[in-house]
């Protein structure tokens, strides 16, 4: 069956179990019994240091057992999410081709994980066994954390065997409180005296008397890696005396015995086998014709056929007879000695290595040895070649690896694309000096060559890197300039478009930005850009969220997430955390923490741990909902200071100020408050962008109202509101609104701030916004219960029903002790207002306005300049529409329904 990626690209002998050697295997029937009882367990831990036989143990155990089993050899190039979890899916595969064919190559890790238990479940209900050989490897902690997961929710029938050095970073505590791990460690893995007699006689057929066997047993405690160094020197010498020295001068090493004993063996190698294992020394799997390609020579066959014979700490990796290893504790010597003896034999040897790997269409390991080489040019070469198909299957780290490990070896002038891709490297690590000169690099290049192409790359590049610096005026500009390359050659680039729509979310022209986004998007499906695709569904549901659109914004950020797998990562986490901070806005910080949790994972993953400012601040609002202060205030300590030594951007700045600046405030922290604000607000404000302007105006206000100053905050944010209006932008319009409400209190200015607060409760309770008012503290809270309790005897037209309850929720949230209102009762008099409202005339509600003053018919005729018999006709049709028959009941009814305010 033809399985969803191509499984050709993964090294097959990975996935089988390693072969053991009959003559030299030690029946361990104690452990057998004991990994017998695994079928009970979740997971299955062997965890001991190098040697002590956990691969061979799992290997022997496994022929036996009635049980279908999965095995996949690790190794540190698995340090890769997606790699580990392909080479998972492919071990799998080896047991049902089901396993394979449920995952697609670009779906996100989640829905991976997701199908690949889904698909374990429908699995034929007997038990299988998944073993992960060599797990010390990995340290990455996103793998660590999706193993967790898929720990977790392993089915009952499914059972994980980790071997390994070291304590992997799972949940082992909880799983031993649950009775859901079985560990094999150290002191059960050693060799007992019968087994290590057992090896040593019936399998090496060395003789050697009783106390020499137990000391030799003692010497290495057990330790079988250091049992078998020991047996391979102990097969040079002749007779039992000769035995007996050896075991004598060799087992007090400690530490050194390894060393000393692979000293011993090595010199009893003949000359040819030495030179041999030397040369292929800088090899991690040993194939003839690649051996034979590093060797110079014809007898690669030759040469491994006889060490997997002389069980020369060799193992055979396939079926096939293909591919060999060494022991890594035996390479690990190799290695050294060559290091020692021929170190200008290194660069030839990894030369040809990535010659043969290249030809062998294996580029990953040719870039390596190219590195290896210091054959900087070749390295170029292949990296050029193969960058693309990495870069989309989102192997970024290693590009970026290697990329650095390129620079300052080669002129980048001469390899444009090698500077172009330098760009990258610099922009994501926020050194824009090395970003500008790479950028000039690759542009005279193309300028020179009238790469036209390029050039509109370049331009969407610096577009971006403008994007990431919130200014928007630039990214218009390099957009233009874009796609005025694009349309001399007739090309239709995606990502310019909706670049361009970006820079027009950033310059503050919603409408105009939602044109392009869907532009882009159109031509992104048209052609394939799985790029702009993402980038579109991510900034509609930007602009969704300025317009306090914030279910609609969810929808097109699960896009984002959903339709891009890993060929867009830093998209993805964009989303991840656009949608943790509307969770957070929501007060639902269990699903924001989740968000968040995400970010950090693909960030670990894909970006070096590097997190972005807004990721960073997610987590600081976070750990401050939850009440953590001094960590949400540590996190803005630790971003603004990497924002001040990355020169990021002033938008970043900017946010750090306002979230800041309100939670010193919170705090009562006035004066640090306004000293910080002081040093490092911008002078000139009207030189920056509106984002930047309106937060920084934000905290400034807030910081005006702790020096009892809130004419002048009004005055810096009524100025704000007509271009927010205009705009459109109702999260930014609300940002301001809920610190000028304040202002108005603070003044006792009673005509603005009820409207001014009407007007924000209606906007926000459209979003669900939550944490808009939590962070705000007492100034909002007392704002919020008088105007609510000032409704307590009558429904006020000015607002719904709905936003009433929505202010009660609030209070609640804020730990106020408000009794519950009878939501339908209110209901139903919003109605009686309604239809009251709609009744009367505008000239008939102006009459029982004057009525309320207590002015006669005659003054009211006055005042209207009428006759008094037409105020006494509106009197009349007054009473009829109100169902009354006075004054007094006309007023009390117009108060009742709120056709009149209190």
């Amino acid at each position: 069956m033809e399985t969803s990626w191509n499984t050709q690209l993964l090294l097959a002998t990975k996935l089988t179990v390693p072969r053991s050697y009959a003559q030299a295997v030690v029946p361990r029937v104690r452990l057998y019994q004991r990994l017998a009882t695994a079928i009970h367990y979740p997971l299955t831990l062997l965890a001991a240091p190098a040697g002590f036989g956990k691969t061979t143990l799992l290997g022997e155990w496994l022929r036996d057992v009635p049980h279908v089993a999965a095995w996949l050899s690790l190794e540190r190039s698995d340090n890769d999410l997606m790699r580990f979890w392909h080479y998972c899916v492919a071990a799998l595969g080896t047991l049902h081709p089901e396993f394979a064919a449920c995952i697609q190559p670009t779906q996100p890790l989640e829905e991976m994980l997701t199908a690949l238990i889904n698909t374990l479940v429908s699995y034929p209900t007997e038990d299988i066994f998944f073993v992960l050989d060599d797990y010390h490897v990995i340290d990455d902690p996103a793998i660590h954390e999706s193993l967790a997961f898929f720990l977790a929710h392993l089915p009952a029938h499914c059972h994980l065997i980790i071997s390994t050095r070291v304590d992997p970073a799972l949940p082992l505590a909880r799983l031993r409180v649950r009775g859901q791990i079985l560990e094999l460690r150290s002191t059960e893995l050693r060799f007992t005296l019968e087994e290590t007699e057992h090896y040593l006689v019936q399998g090496l057929q060395l003789s050697l008397e009783s106390e020499n066997m137990l000391s030799l047993q003692q010497g290495t405690e057990g330790w079988a890696a250091g049992l078998r160094l020991i047996a391979h020197a102990l097969q040079g010498e002749i007779g039992i005396e000769a035995r007996a020295r050896l075991v004598t001068s060799s087992t007090h090493v400690n530490r050194d015995i390894l060393h000393y004993l692979t000293e011993e063996v090595w010199m009893t190698l003949p000359a040819e086998i030495q030179e041999f294992l030397l040369e292929t020394a800088i090899l991690t799997r040993l194939h003839p014709a690649l051996c034979d390609a590093v060797t110079g020579q014809t007898h690669g066959q030759r040469m491994l056929d006889w060490l997997e014979h002389a069980n020369l700490f060799i193992s055979l990796l396939d079926e096939q007879n293909c591919w060999y290893r060494y022991h890594p504790l035996f390479a690990d010597l190799l290695r050294q000695r060559l290091l020692l003896c021929s170190p200008e034999r290194l660069p030839e040897l990894h030369l040809r290595a990535s010659c043969w790997y290249e030809q062998a269409q294996m580029m990953n390991e040719a870039v390596e040895h190219a590195l290896a080489a210091d054959a900087f040019e070749r390295a170029a070469d292949l990296i050029e070649y193969c960058v693309w198909p990495l870069w989309i299957q989102g192997k970024t780290p290693l590009v970026f690896d290697w990329l650095a490990r390129l620079h300052g070896h080669i002129t980048l002038a001469a390899r444009p694309m090698i500077a172009y891709l330098s760009c990258l490297v610099f922009l994501h690590a926020a050194q824009f000096a090395e970003y500008q000169q790479a950028l000039c690099i690759a542009r005279e290049c193309w300028q020179e060559t009238q790469n036209v192409e390029m050039l509109s790359c370049l331009c969407e590049l610096q577009a971006y890197c403008a994007l990431c610096q919130g200014d928007g005026p630039k990214v218009l500009a390099y957009t233009q300039e874009a796609l005025a390359f694009q349309q001399h050659k007739s090309l239709a680039s995606a990502c310019s478009h909706v670049l361009q729509g970006a820079g027009y979310l950033y310059s503050g022209d919603l409408q105009q930005a939602r044109v392009e986004l869907l532009l882009g998007q159109r031509i992104g499906i048209q052609t394939h850009r799985v790029l702009a695709i993402a980038g579109a569904a991510l900034y509609q549901g930007d602009l969704c969220a300025l317009q306090g659109q914030f279910h609609e914004a969810m929808s097109f950020y699960s896009q984002c997430i959903t339709n891009t797998g890993n060929c867009v990562i830093w998209f993805r986490v964009l989303a991840h955390v656009r949608a943790g901070q509307i969770y957070c806005e929501w007060n639902d910080l269990s699903h924001a923490r989740e968000q968040s949790a995400r970010v950090t994972m693909l960030s670990e993953h894909f970006w070096h741990g590097h997190r972005s400012t807004v990721a960073t601040l997610l987590e600081a609002r976070i750990a401050w909902a939850a009440d953590k202060q001094d960590e949400a205030l540590d996190l803005l300590d630790q971003l603004e200071a990497e924002v001040q030594r990355s020169e990021k951007s002033q938008l970043d700045l900017a946010s750090i100020a306002a979230l800041r600046i309100k939670y010193w405030l919170a705090q009562g922290k006035s004066a640090q408050a306004q000293d910080w604000l002081a040093r490092m607000q911008p002078a000139d404000l009207d030189g920056l962008g509106i984002r930047e302007r309106e937060l920084w105006c934000q905290a400034r206000a807030r910081v005006l109202l702790a020096q009892h100053q809130p004419e002048l905050a009004v005055q810096l944010l009524v100025a704000l509101l007509p271009a927010l209006r205009t705009q459109g932008r109702v999260f930014d319009e609300l940002q301001i609104q809920t610190v000028l409400v304040q202002a108005y209190a603070a003044l006792e200015d009673s005509r603005h701030i009820r409207p001014a607060l009407e007007r924000l409760l209606t906007m926000a309770e459209a979003g669900g916004y939550r944490r808009l008012f939590l962070e705000e503290g007492q100034g909002i809270k007392s704002l919020l219960s008088d105007l609510y309790h000032r409704q307590q005897k009558r429904y006020s037209g000015d607002l719904q029903p709905s936003t009433l309850k929505y202010i009660h929720s609030l209070l609640l949230m804020f730990g106020c002790n408000v009794e519950p209102r009878d939501w339908q009762s209110w209901q139903k008099r919003a109605q009686r207002a309604q239809a009251s409202l709609e009744q009367l005339s505008e000239r008939e509600l102006e009459v029982l306005k004057l009525i309320a003053e207590g002015n006669s018919n005659q003054q009211i005729a006055c005042t209207l300049v009428v006759a008094e018999s037409t105020i006494k006709t509106h009197l009349n049709n007054i009473y009829s529409k109100l169902n009354v028959n006075s004054r007094l009941q006309a007023l009390t009814r117009a108060h009742a329904v709120g056709l009149l305010s209190p």
